[in-house]
């Protein structure tokens, strides 16, 4: 038994809790984040490292439980809440969800056997462990003080991140969901009468297929090969505008394809019905929260019950949203109405512009969702297709390749019938744009990171410390070689640790180009070889294909006890090494042995001739199925 403890959440924690407490000996504390670890550790102050107290096949099993808290809504035992025979709760961002509990419950475990471990008379912290501690000592005789600190919670999609070139200078800023849709909406007015971007549903009765939340330039292929279809080519974005860079917009203006705005669907009288259905409907969900112990019953893990700690979040999204979500269903259902829809084609089952088509729909007209993602699987990393979009759809699913096709059948029970096989549409230009290896007196390395993300509950900081180490190794690594430089590619997501990674780069070498939204085929054209970071185990990062696809040797730096055997590690098709392992090394091999290059290419040649139908001719392929409808 220790007399007390510190438990610190965030860096920000350091401005807070009192220095006398933080210099104070007797008091032991404890990390719960990898910049407070290294915080403490700078100014050498003696501390544990909470996470060292889940294993990875113990957070696995959290994962798999957060998994099963996706469908809440379906336990509940009132229907209060459905409007126009859509539940309004399951209209939520599935993974927004998922992200949002994971690290709740992970906190909740690590300071479940910290208190267990440690058996504290008193335990510090700040506000943002208050509500969890308070859960897990109830009757235990602990004392605690909480210091205040003032915390703004948000989900992922509260916030939207915008990368933008002005002459050549990227430009990076996040805005406010509210803030970000009254611009998209701006340019989305001027950008549409320009370019006659806008369908009109009311001059039309023809047949319709309907894009949902496609990003036109990657897709414009595709696009292109619609315009022979004998009906309308509709594109509905609730959440990214379509016209967002000049290349989306080139798109557009090659297709026959038209924007419809859902706002646009409504006429006068119908939109002033809304608000009056926002205060209905807000009512009987105010009343829903009200109900404690369903949720205390709902929401519980080891015993413990942990509503109130999302409770306030929860409540004030579908506050927000209660508009959005009323407004969305009355539009979708006035498409349906007025447009012979004949499929909708979706990237995804667990978006809410998605979930409302789908559910409106209700198996009516058919819809497919389209593989997107390079996601090799094997028994140890099949709990993660839940990730994968797709796994419980009940319509049509189209994938890139047989292999994918013969696991959802032998691996999820999905019926064959159900699984087309169309290559993918957004990888005709890699495929189309591979150009001959050139020598050069000058390497250039491409190095691509994943981040580590809150979604798998892998999240540690034994994993971030692992990551920084061979990010270090590879820099210092390429520095002592002659004529070789390195350009960073950071994935777009909106996540803690890319910006981790970023600072991290600029710290080790600020000359180091970082790319966020340039091209991927450019930019892989214009190196020599491509280095991926794979820090969590379930990741068969896009990036590796893509180098694939373009003829790059490719390496793959992955973190956990053994190399996964994916078939692209197999065949030899990617450099895959583990991150102990000897990385300078197999740098030189990667970026100076012509003949192993050469070995690594055909390999992966032969991989994507196995994986990838309809190679460079996918999107022909695709849209003669779609205009079979």
């Amino acid at each position: 038994m220790v007399e007390s403890i510190i438990l610190i959440k965030d860096i920000v924690d350091f401005d807070t809790i009192p220095k006398k407490l933080l210099d104070d000996d007797k008091i032991k504390k404890i990390s719960f984040d990898f910049e407070v670890h290294n915080e403490l550790k700078s100014k050498k102050i003696n501390h544990e490292i909470a996470d060292e107290l889940l294993n990875q096949e113990e957070r696995l099993k959290i994962f798999d439980r957060v998994t099963e808290f996706r469908n809440w809504y379906s336990k509940l035992p009132s229907s209060e809440y459905i409007f126009e025979g859509i539940n309004i709760l399951k209209l939520s961002d599935s993974h927004e969800f998922h992200s949002f509990l994971m690290p709740h419950l992970i906190n909740l475990i690590l300071i479940k056997r910290v208190i267990e471990q440690e058996n504290p008379g008193k335990i510090y912290s700040t506000n943002g462990l208050s509500k969890l501690i308070k859960i897990l000592i109830k009757g235990k005789n602990i004392q605690t003080q909480f210091f205040h600190e003032d915390i703004i919670q948000e989900l992922f999609w509260d916030k939207i991140s915008i990368s933008y070139k002005i002459w050549k200078i990227p430009i990076t800023f996040t805005l406010s969901q509210n803030t970000y849709q009254k611009i998209k909406n701006f340019l989305e007015s001027i950008f549409g009468k320009i370019y006659n971007y806008w369908f009109d549903g009311t001059k039309s009765k023809k047949k319709g297929i309907i894009f949902l939340e496609f990003n036109p330039e990657p897709f414009s292929d595709l696009l292109q090969e619609m315009k022979n279809y004998d009906g309308n080519v509709i594109l509905v974005n609730q959440r990214r505008t379509p016209i967002w860079s000049k290349k989306s917009r080139e798109a557009l203006k090659k297709s026959k394809c038209k924007i419809l705005r859902l706002d646009d669907m409504l006429d006068d009288s119908q939109k002033k019905e809304i608000p009056l259905l926002v205060e209905q409907y807000s009512k009987k969900i105010k009343n829903l929260w009200n109900n404690n112990e369903v949720f205390d019953n709902l929401f519980k893990i080891d015993n413990h019950s942990f509503w109130e700690i999302i409770k306030d979040l929860m409540i004030q999204a579908y506050e927000k949203r209660l508009f959005q979500y009323i407004n969305m269903i009355k539009s979708v259902k006035k498409i349906f109405e007025i447009i012979d829809v004949r499929c909708i084609i979706s990237l995804n089952e667990i978006g809410e512009t998605e979930k409302v088509f789908l559910e409106i729909n209700n198996g009516n007209v058919p819809s497919i969702v389209l593989e997107h993602g390079f996601l090799e699987r094997i028994s140890k990393t099949k709990r993660f297709d839940v990730i994968g979009d797709y796994v419980n759809f009940k319509d049509f699913i189209a994938v890139w390749g047989n292999n994918k096709k013969k696991w959802l059948v032998s691996e999820h029970n999905i019926k064959s019938e159900k699984i087309l096989v169309s290559g993918s549409p957004r990888h005709d230009i890699f495929f189309n744009s591979r150009i001959k290896k050139e020598k050069k007196k000058i390497k250039t390395l491409l190095l691509a990171p994943n981040p580590i993300s809150d979604i798998s509950g892998l999240s540690s900081t034994e994993l971030k410390s692992r990551f920084v180490n061979v990010i270090k190794q590879i820099i210092s690594s390429l520095d002592e070689m002659d004529n070789v430089k390195i350009i960073v590619k950071i994935h777009h997501a909106r996540l803690k640790h890319n910006e981790e990674i970023k600072k991290l780069i600029r710290e080790l070498d600020s000359s180091i180009p970082i790319l966020l939204w340039d091209s991927v085929v450019d930019t892989i054209n214009k190196v020599d070889a491509v280095l991926v970071v794979s820090p969590e185990i379930y990741g068969t990062s896009t990036m590796l294909l893509e180098s694939m696809i373009l003829g790059k040797p490719t390496m793959n730096i992955y973190f956990d006890k053994e190399i996964p055997q994916y078939d692209h590690v197999k065949q030899n098709a990617v450099l895959t090494i583990l991150d102990f392992d000897d990385i300078k090394s197999n740098l030189q091999k990667i970026l100076f042995d012509e003949k192993f290059q050469i070995r690594l290419c055909k390999n992966a040649d032969n991989f994507l001739s196995k994986f990838m139908d309809s190679q460079g001719n996918a999107s022909q392929k695709f849209a003669s199925i779609l205009q079979s409808f």
